[in-house]
């Protein structure tokens, strides 16, 4: 190489030098130390320099020949989820500085699953208490009538609060002369028994009875004897949201204690019947009821569809001429095809012999549970 060449090498140097940048200083050292090694640095630096300028200079090239000049896409995967919805959505920069790669949000909604279940219950036969205006009546008291039917109520409804539903629902179909005295703002709210105590727990309207001394007692007559049916010598107390009734109907009448079937007895018929009447082919009638007439002395006739006398019969009641006593009927039937028959249990008028206080009750045939004109189904428990 000759001199000319060996300058101009050397001026290349020192501009190679020139350009390039100092080093940062170490903390722990000197201003003076930093130069001294930053000149010995410089010579290592133009080197690296000028190699990587070598370098970029023949690699661009040989990656554009590679790769055709085009960028292959990212390969990317979707995964789907049934029943799901999912959202992904991008940060944005505004600021006009270089792109930042920020992570999606990922949003997912999934619709919650929806059960029904139906609440579950069962056909169940149940004794109600109605009431009758009788015909032929020496006081014009009602008459207490137990009539059969079927209700749907939950497996864990008493029968007690089965039935008294029954008896406050307000899609009640009776048959003709059967009535209900209970109002139908008036509701069971629940039903619970502890030894021979039924607490019956009513809803407000309850307590503004149902107008009228006579008509209160026959309400609470419908409740306490349908309340205790199937228990021996139960008494009931009204509670309403759980504490004791201290003012009842047009009275204020107090039932803060338990009261029995026999509270109210003076102001019903003379003649009550307490149980549904069955007839089934081959077996004998049975009537039952209670009763406060002369001499004790109660009589029977089933009366056909046309009206006509098939059956008489009579019975003395356990007490009777200024007292309450039960009474009982076992009669044959009549060869009838399909009869359709009601019972009419009275006593004779000491006057005239004519019947008096008389009671009408329908005649369940064969294997019915109910009797088809009071087909009702309750609302469940």
């Amino acid at each position: 190489m000759s001199r000319s060449d060996d300058r101009k090498m050397k001026e290349l140097v020192d501009r190679l030098v020139a350009m390039s940048p100092e080093p940062p200083p170490f903390p722990e050292e000197v201003s003076v130390t930093q130069r001294e090694e930053s000149s010995k640095m410089r010579p290592i630096l133009v080197f690296a320099g000028a190699a990587l300028v070598v370098l970029l200079a023949a690699g661009i090239p040989l990656l554009l020949a590679r790769g055709g000049g085009d960028v292959e896409p990212v390969a990317t995967t979707t995964s789907t989820v049934a029943s799901t919805v999912t959202t992904v959505s991008e940060a944005t920069s505004t600021t006009g500085a270089a792109p930042t790669t920020t992570s999606p949000v990922v949003t997912t909604t999934q619709p919650a699953p929806t059960t029904t279940t139906e609440a579950a219950t069962e056909t169940r036969g149940v004794v109600v208490f109605f009431m009758q205006a009788p015909e032929n009546s020496f006081t014009g008291n009602p008459a207490l009538v137990a009539l059969a039917t079927t209700v749907q109520a939950s497996p864990e409804a008493s029968d007690a609060l089965a039935a008294l539903q029954m008896l406050t629902t307000d899609e009640l179909f009776l048959p003709d002369g059967i009535e209900t005295m209970i109002p139908d703002p008036v509701d069971v709210v629940s039903v619970t028994r502890e030894d021979q105590v039924v607490t019956v727990d009513m809803n407000e309207a309850f307590l503004d009875g149902a107008g009228g001394l006579l008509a209160d007692m026959t309400m609470l007559n419908q409740l306490i004897f349908t309340a205790g049916e199937g228990v021996e010598i139960a008494e009931v107390l009204f509670t309403v949201g759980g504490q004791p009734v201290t003012a009842f109907g047009s009275e204020g009448l107090d039932l803060s204690q338990p009261v029995g079937r026999d509270a109210f007895l003076d102001q019903l018929n003379s003649v009550n019947v307490d149980a549904p009447v069955f007839g089934m082919p081959g077996d004998p009638l049975v009537v039952t009821g209670f009763a406060n007439v002369f001499e004790a002395t109660v009589s029977l006739e089933l009366i056909d569809d046309a009206g006509e006398v098939v059956v008489e019969d009579f019975t003395t009641a356990t007490c009777g001429t200024g007292c309450w006593g039960a009474f009982r009927f076992e009669t044959g039937l009549p060869d009838l095809d399909n009869p359709l028959l009601t019972a009419r249990v009275f006593w004779h008028s000491a006057e005239d012999g004519s019947p008096s206080d008389v009671v009408s009750v329908p005649i369940l045939w064969g294997d019915d549970v109910q009797w088809p004109d009071y087909t009702v189904q309750p609302s469940t428990p």
